[in-house]
């Protein structure tokens, strides 16, 4: 099995998860990947991953705080970009033009023009860009895939999304538009879109939203993004999703994500199934799972959970290995992760506009009025 040498750039929060997921495959026998360094500006944060590397490589990663003196020093093959959003694609572009493939954190860029950038650097370097995004290898998430696709919910027609909780604190550089983009409605609604595009085998046509910010300073720091976004999403062949997020709302948190089609619901429940007379058959996510297991090819059930893994992150990692050495587009490509940004993306432009926004708008860089500010900072 060939190993790749790669290194982890940004040794933050994130890049805990993407350790564990080194950790589970190497403890399952995928040991496919060398790391070879980790990189951060906290030359503690970069310490403390290759510290939590070496107790399952057995060998210590090098450990940088400069990107120029990692590329420059070692031999890699890959890296793993774990950094705050406004970098994605400065360091993705740089090790791509060295001949380094990439796999980086959702979302793929700050904004769509820097997202295109790298795209057309990958494309033009014939290197793997692949984007980390881990919900769809939920074994939950890819029982509802199965069950969409096998027809059990009869024709998708409705998604709702949910997230409502309250962060009367400051969350870091993830409050300041520059750094982030926008609120958790984009670093996480990333997710929520490739979910939706993904399972429903739907591409989003159009969207409407509002956006606003509750409480504009926490703790005497200034708030630049939104706390709460409302949106509608228009998929192909007439599926609506519902979107709210929101961490302006104190003492009633709610999670809700159902898929709705004609004759059945998906849900955290399982998959309920409308009978007559008013009666609903519930087949809970184990179940559901397990059918899909039982029906799914030994070779796809294996992509899916490579020897028995259900850590999302592991999975991701594992597919990006695969490509790279199989010579493939990984699963979530950099396609993929343009497609899922302009989701979110979309709602800004749309709130600021006050109309809908047709999604081809936001793919063709026709509407960044709300990107504009970034794109400025970031000279792009």
């Amino acid at each position: 099995m060939d190993e790749l040498n790669i290194a982890l750039v940004g040794c933050g929060g994130m890049a805990g998860a993407h350790v564990e997921g080194y950790r589970d495959l190497y403890v399952r026998g995928l040991r496919v990947f060398k790391i070879k360094a980790t990189c951060d500006v906290s030359e503690e944060n970069a310490r403390n991953k290759a510290q939590a590397i070496e107790f399952f490589q057995n060998s210590k990663p090098k450990v940088y705080t400069k990107l120029g003196d990692l590329l420059k020093n070692e031999d890699l093959d890959a890296v793993d970009i774990c950094l705050p959003h406004n970098l994605h694609h400065s360091v993705a572009i740089e090790c791509l033009k060295r001949g380094i493939h990439v796999i980086v954190e959702k979302p793929m860029a700050i904004t769509m023009r820097a997202a295109k950038q790298m795209i057309d650097e990958s494309k033009k370097s014939s290197k793997t860009l692949a984007v980390a995004e881990n919900y769809r290898w939920e074994p939950k998430q890819r029982a509802f895939w199965w069950a969409i696709q096998k027809g059990l919910i009869g024709e998708p027609r409705i998604v709702l999304w949910t997230a409502t909780s309250w962060g009367p604190k400051p969350w870091g550089w993830r409050e300041d538009k520059l750094m982030a983009g926008g609120s958790w409605v984009f670093d996480g609604g990333v997710h929520w879109a490739d979910l939706d595009r993904y399972q429903l085998g739907r591409e989003a046509v159009e969207v409407f939203a509002a956006t606003h910010t509750f409480d504009p300073v926490k703790d005497g720091v200034k708030v630049t993004v939104d706390d709460m976004t409302m949106a509608i999403v228009k998929y192909e062949n007439n599926v609506y999703a519902q979107w709210l997020w929101t961490r302006a709302t104190p003492a009633k948190g709610m999670w809700t994500h159902i898929i709705y089609g004609s004759k059945a619901a998906l849900s955290d429940d399982g998959l309920q199934i409308q009978k007559e007379e008013g009666r609903v058959e519930t087949q809970s996510v184990n179940s559901l799972t397990y059918s899909m297991r039982k029906d799914m090819p030994p070779e796809e059930v294996e992509r899916f959970f490579p020897k028995g893994s259900t850590n999302t992150v592991a999975t991701e990692l594992y597919d990006f290995y695969s490509s790279i050495v199989n010579k493939r587009k990984p699963e979530v490509d950099a396609a993929e992760g343009y497609k899922d940004m302009a989701i979110p993306l979309g709602f800004y432009e749309s709130a600021l506009l006050g109309r809908t926004v047709k999604i081809r708008e936001v793919e063709e860089l026709k509407l960044e009025g709300y990107q504009k500010e970034i794109n400025e900072n970031l000279g792009l």
